[in-house]
């Protein structure tokens, strides 16, 4: 078990660096950097949809918080199981 919550740690902190690196990264539509006064045009779900600049930058924002709050919680209760399964040995 000692791997897995090792492996768990791993994955937390990549995750979590992702989402750091995501911070800085330029807003994109389709792999295009986006300016102030664009629109996205995209699909959702198979329909055509719309978005400001500003709004791509939300969606982009709510990804991003996910895998930063995500990235912590998946290291540190790997962090707690490896501790507690370090104790029992």
């Amino acid at each position: 078990m000692k791997i897995a919550h090792t492996i768990g740690i791993a994955v937390g902190l990549a995750l979590l660096l992702a989402g750091v690196i995501r911070l800085f990264l330029p807003v994109e539509c389709d792999g295009h950097t986006m300016e102030r006064g664009q629109v996205c045009h995209d699909t959702d779900k198979g329909r055509a949809v719309v978005r400001t600049f500003d709004e791509q930058r939300s969606l982009r924002d709510s990804t991003t918080g996910f895998l930063i709050v995500g990235g912590v919680i998946v290291a540190a209760g790997s962090a707690v199981l490896l501790r507690r399964t370090l104790r029992a040995v």
